[in-house]
């Protein structure tokens, strides 16, 4: 009888040697090791077991920084002219605003302001904010320069890089004034021309409620709302609309996130005033009210204070 028992050790011994072992498997969901591969393991995914048996993520996934923020209506929140100020200054301030509010905007910047207003370039995109190309000078595209803004937008981009880290995504010719030299050199530096459908006209009345209300009072669904960081009176305004918009289900993006909410492709070229159902579908719409404004922006700047 030992003899047997001996044999029958020395038998599953050798079994050991080649398969996972004789005594009884390991149960259902049990840990088990398999190399790199292995739970906790450096660079590995980590899953739990979902109701239905299949595995789910609980690991290795980066958590999206400054997603798009949810509404039930999209506006995009523009600014020319910027920035205004360094530590304290009005852009700052406004940023401030922006952030607890949890909105994104898109800032057009002038190349001869952002040389002497730099101190929180870092910020636009680190909170969500989009870059647009505003001109180096400030200068009108199709009258003061003959390429059409290729060497005025072209280098205010490398500017703007210089300080934020990367170039501008979209560009707005000053005054809004554009023609075909101007639209083939936006397609050659790969932007697309961006005007606006909701102009709050800070910089002739220079009041925070009236600010306020042309905002409120043209909000729309897929618009682009033009104003500038240079004014404490837009920078008031503008808090004020939002605040009074977002109890209302309304959603301040980027413009290309706004693009991206409607389906719509931005391309290098193309010129867009807003993303509204009228705009994306003509074919539905009734005839549409032409924008108080003529586009006409100042051509000087307020001086440089904050």
């Amino acid at each position: 009888m030992k003899f047997k028992q001996t044999l029958a050790a020395l038998l599953c011994g050798i079994i050991l040697l080649g398969t996972a072992g004789c005594g009884p498997s390991p149960a259902t969901g049990s840990k088990k090791d398999s190399g790199s591969g292995s739970a906790g393991a450096p660079g590995s995914a980590q899953t739990a077991g979902s109701t239905d048996g299949s595995a789910v993520p609980t690991g290795g996934l980066e958590e999206e920084k400054n997603p798009i923020p949810q509404g039930d209506k999209y506006m995009a929140i523009t600014f020319d002219d910027g920035p205004t100020g360094n530590e304290g200054g009005r852009t700052e301030r406004l940023l401030d605003g922006l952030k607890a509010r949890g909105v994104h905007a898109t800032f057009f910047l002038c190349g001869y302001r952002i040389k002497d207003f730099h101190s929180m370039a870092k910020r636009y995109l680190e909170e969500g904010h989009e870059l647009g190309n505003h001109t180096m000078d400030h200068l009108l595209l199709d009258r003061e320069v003959s390429d059409g803004g290729l060497q005025q937008v072209g280098s205010n981009s490398e500017l703007i890089a210089s300080y934020t880290g990367e170039k501008p995504t979209v560009m707005r010719p000053t005054g809004g004034a554009y023609n075909d030299t101007v639209r083939a050199s936006m397609k050659q530096l790969g932007l697309p021309i961006i005007l606006w459908s909701v102009d709050t006209l800070d910089w002739k009345y220079r009041d925070a409620s009236n600010v306020k209300t042309r905002i409120v009072e043209n909000a729309q669904d897929g618009a682009i709302v033009l104003s500038h960081d240079l004014y404490e009176t837009t920078v008031e305004g503008v808090l004020t609309a939002i605040d009074e918009l977002q109890a209302q289900g309304y959603a301040f993006v980027t413009v290309s996130e706004l693009a991206q909410l409607k389906d719509v492709t931005l391309e290098p070229g193309g010129v867009y005033t807003d993303f509204t159902y009228e705009t994306l579908h003509p074919a539905d719409a009734e005839p549409a009210s032409q924008p108080e404004s003529d586009g006409t922006e100042p051509t000087e700047a307020e001086p440089p204070a904050a």
